[in-house]
């Protein structure tokens, strides 16, 4: 299949702001895809040449990329530069230089899907010495062979930044439409794994029944499922049916568990590896769970060596940043608490009722000084839940998630059949899409920022307030350093404004807020509708995915509850 073919969908992509088109484009794309090339073309569709859980980045850099398309179109790095000043885009300086190239090529050849995947996929892997030029001939040698159109896009691929507003949740209603196949049924098969390519391929080649032969892999990360907000004890058994199971909510990492053999990995709702940032669990994890092959879900708590409590999710996020792994792990020992199971040998869990599914997970874990099951309580009385919830906050925990007894595992979605119940204020996870430029003595840093709720059925992302409270001075100075890399020249494709920041931001993470109370905001303010009053800064929830944060549902339903609790209090004295 040649690149050519992937460059003019792109291309019509990015000229097209109507979802609707953008599914069409898409869905006749694949369509033309043969079924052996799905992986690579979905891959390439949404700016990767790997699937979401694989955190790989190409090992090239922006200041490289401007040497390999000088190298291919002949023109010297100062040409380049001064282009890319005018245009701000390389992938379009690679364009126009690549169509009136000073530089002939003897021999070209025509791009294919493969070609392009391949060189693409193999740039991390050249190391040693001069491997930093090898990778910048491994790209020049690509665009050498491109169109300008084509040139456009593989450069665009290289940066992460294809620019074509595709994101993964848009891939779900293009594989429907383009091989005849329910769109929830797509749905389902991604949050099992993690991978649109596979799931298109599946499409393509058995349609609805290939689809449903999809299963949990261990080594591939499934999308955990969510709970929603609980007001109340009472609110919970409501919706319960008068009973269900309580367990401790711990303030720590979402963690899944795959293990084969000896084999165990980490990962974290955000589908990102970090078995390397935890050694010290390994052997722990082979011993204390049974079966040869297992997908168990968890959370990783970091504990204090003195009062046996847990610490603040922060510290958790100590032993990400430290390159003295082993040392730090001494500093900042940490615990499993595992609750629940997807995969226990060679059967799947998900669909079993969460009783079944808590039986098997109490058979197949051998509790230790690390491994640990969450402690759980089936409870209808309303006063033993509040004090099993007193007893878990006096642990140092958050307090209870409450669970329909017969839910099954749901990846992926956030239900009502898992309900939060926290005495501590009311919380919002937004996303962080913006900032501003310090002032005074926050001159230098980002003083404050643009976060965004998010529309479940389109994706889009909708502006809701700004925080510039809250943060200590190292926090700010941490925090701008972390968002320099994600600062964008233009608005977020995904994201729907009015008002506009100093500095767009890719948006890849969340911010953790709490606030005085909801307000209606004229759209021209806040696009969601919506605005807060004194919102401060809580923390950066690395562990979490953009598309788990609250969305305009969950900030509309909070607002109700608002208004009927300010009717029942009456107005606010003065």
């Amino acid at each position: 299949m040649r690149y050519l073919t992937l460059a003019e969908s792109f291309n019509e992509l990015e000229k097209t702001s109507s979802y609707l088109k953008k599914n069409e484009i898409i869905a006749e794309l694949l369509r033309r895809t043969p079924p052996e090339m799905m992986e690579e073309v979905v891959s390439l569709l949404l700016g990767s040449v790997y699937p979401a859980y694989v955190s790989q980045e190409t090992g090239i850099g922006l200041q490289q990329l401007k040497k390999a398309v000088a190298m291919a179109s002949g023109y010297s790095l100062s040409e380049v530069e001064k282009l890319m000043e005018k245009v701000g885009d390389l992938g379009e300086v690679a364009s126009q230089l690549l169509s009136k190239k000073k530089q002939v090529t003897l021999f070209t050849r025509t791009l294919d899907v493969e070609k392009v995947f391949n060189n693409l996929r193999k740039l991390p892997d050249i190391t040693g010495a001069g491997s930093v030029d090898r990778r910048i001939a491994t790209v020049a040698e690509l665009l050498s062979n491109a169109s300008p159109l084509e040139a456009k896009f593989i450069t665009r691929t290289v940066l992460g930044d294809l620019r074509i507003g595709v994101a993964e949740g848009r891939l779900r209603d293009a594989i429907a439409e383009a091989f005849n196949v329910p769109a929830d049924l797509v749905e389902q098969a991604y949050m099992l794994t993690t991978d649109y390519g596979r799931v298109a391929r599946a499409a393509s080649e058995g349609g609805r029944k290939g689809l449903e032969e999809l299963d949990l892999m261990v080594g591939h990360p499934v999308n955990p499922m969510l709970a929603q907000r609980a007001e109340s004890v009472e609110e919970v058994l409501q919706r319960m049916g008068g009973k269900a199971a309580f367990e401790i909510k711990l303030d720590g990492i979402r963690i899944q568990v795959h293990k084969d053999g000896e084999r165990v990995k980490l990962f974290t709702r955000r589908m990102e590896d970090y078995t390397g940032m935890f050694p010290d669990l390994l052997d722990p994890l082979r011993e204390a769970v049974k079966p040869e092959r297992a997908i168990l879900d968890g959370e990783l708590v970091a504990i204090d060596k003195r009062s046996g409590k847990p610490m603040p999710f922060q510290e958790v996020l100590k032993r990400r940043r430290k390159y003295d792994i082993e040392e730090v792990a001494r500093q900042i020992p940490v615990e499993i608490h595992f609750f629940d199971v997807l995969l226990s040998g060679n059967r799947t869990m998900i669909w079993e009722p969460y009783t079944r599914r808590r039986e098997e997970l109490e058979r197949i874990v051998e509790p230790g000084e690390r491994i640990k099951v969450v402690k759980q309580k089936v409870l209808s009385d309303l006063e033993e839940i509040r004090k099993f919830r007193s007893e878990a906050v006096a642990m140092g925990h958050e307090g209870l998630l409450a669970k329909e007894l017969g839910s099954v595992y749901r990846a992926g979605k956030r239900e009502f059949t898992w309900l939060k119940l926290k005495p501590t204020i009311e919380t919002l996870d937004l996303a962080v899409v913006g900032a501003y430029a310090g002032r005074g003595k926050r001159a230098g840093t980002f003083g404050s920022y643009l976060l965004a709720t998010r529309d479940p059925t389109s994706g889009k992302l909708y502006t809701v307030t700004k925080v510039g409270s809250g943060y200590t001075d190292e926090q700010l100075e941490d925090l701008t350093n972390f968002f320099k890399p994600l600062v964008m020249d233009r608005k977020p494709d995904e994201l729907v404004a009015e008002v506009e920041p100093d500095h767009w931001l890719r948006p890849e993470y969340v911010f953790e807020i709490i606030y005085e109370e909801i307000q209606k905001s004229p759209p021209e303010k806040h696009t969601s509708g919506y605005g807060l009053r004194f919102p401060r800064f809580v923390r950066l929830r690395e562990d979490m995915r953009v598309e788990d944060i609250d969305t305009i549902e969950d900030i509309e339903r909070l607002y109700s509850k608002q208004q009927k609790a300010k009717s029942v209090r009456g107005p606010r004295r003065a």
